[in-house]
């Protein structure tokens, strides 16, 4: 009897140390975010003490809220909105970004071919889809400079982004813009590949870090072991990604069976090379260039007529990245 009353408080003292925490993702379900569900159902949360729960978001704005409001204490959010929203509200830190998913941002504006679109160059006078929470609108200001045309010679419709593609096949848009996935959602309503154009903002010189790891002030403050962990977990289970988005979507399989796996497998591919950029090959994952924020963060309060400029130690907080050795890519 005494054996199993010390076995039983060994497992009690095992499940109070689980820190849970709710990590709500920038958008629903897809490839590209399947590495937590990886790091779940391997197990590398649990490793680090933590029971993580993951749940589908609205886009950046509504993982700021969410982890505002105290419901969640992680997210994945657009670095260009985080400094938007820190201009804004410049009291006292709601949340950092403590790891780098996206060193590139990979998104794109895409028209179909036979409107006449080739370039950023053709877009005055056109009608551009714009969601209510997504980067179009914000981002468009840097992209017409970059283009050299007037930012007020487009048109804006705003909807849903579940009608995005629709909107463009009925012709109320001839433009809209997403990660550098959307052809996948195109061609899934019958467009061929050839007949899309696609104009990636990296093309107009916009390298801007884009989606990272956010966490509460609330847990940083409190609980900087268990971000620690989070974050080591997180950047183990993305280098496995990288090296094998195959192996990693069949972990979003497992979290959500009625994804289309191989579908799930090429868009997770075709947003890759936002995360695999050259400075990631030399340098690692997870990192900021000082410099390169810097001037990310400038160009953002100019095109968005911002009152404040943030600071990039409110922005970004590098005490928890894992080791550089730990964050180079695993080679496949």
């Amino acid at each position: 009897m005494k054996w199993l009353c010390v076995f039983l408080i060994l497992i009690s003292t095992e499940v109070q140390a689980q820190t849970k925490i709710r990590l709500t993702l920038d958008w629903v379900f897809e490839g590209q975010t399947s590495f937590l569900h990886m790091a779940n159902y391997k197990g590398y949360f649990k490793e680090e003490g933590l029971e993580v729960q993951i749940d589908v978001g609205t886009g950046s704005a509504g993982a700021f809220q969410r982890i505002m409001t105290g419901v969640y204490d992680a997210g994945l959010g657009d670095m260009s909105s985080q400094v938007e929203f820190l201009s804004r509200n410049p009291g006292p830190l709601q949340f950092q970004s403590v790891y780098v998913m996206y060193d590139q941002i990979p998104a794109a504006f895409f028209a179909l071919k036979k409107s006449g679109i080739r370039s950023v160059k053709d877009f005055p006078g056109r009608a551009l889809y714009e969601s209510p929470t997504g980067f179009s609108r914000r981002i468009w200001p840097i992209l017409a400079k970059a283009a050299d045309i007037d930012p007020n010679s487009v048109k804006w419709a705003t909807a849903s982004p579940a009608l995005r593609v629709t909107m463009l096949l009925n012709g109320d848009v001839e433009i809209i813009s997403g990660f550098l996935s959307i052809p996948l959602d195109l061609m899934a309503r019958g467009v061929k590949e050839e007949d899309i154009v696609t104009m990636s903002v990296a093309d107009y010189g916009i390298h801007y870090y884009g989606n990272t790891l956010l966490v509460s002030q609330k847990l940083i403050d409190g609980n900087p072991k268990a971000v620690a962990g989070l974050v080591r977990a997180f950047n183990r289970a993305l280098r496995e990604m990288l090296a094998d988005p195959a192996t990693s979507v069949k972990y979003l399989k497992q979290r959500e069976p009625l994804v289309d796996e191989a579908r799930e497998v090429v868009r997770t591919r075709m947003v890759m090379p936002g995360m695999l950029t050259q400075n990631v090959r030399s340098a690692g994952l997870g990192a900021i260039n000082p410099e390169r924020l810097q001037k990310q963060i400038d160009q953002v309060v100019e095109a968005y007529g911002l009152t404040s400029k943030p600071t990039q130690d409110r922005l970004f907080n590098p005490e928890f990245l894992p080791p550089q050795a730990e964050r180079m890519l695993v080679t496949p």
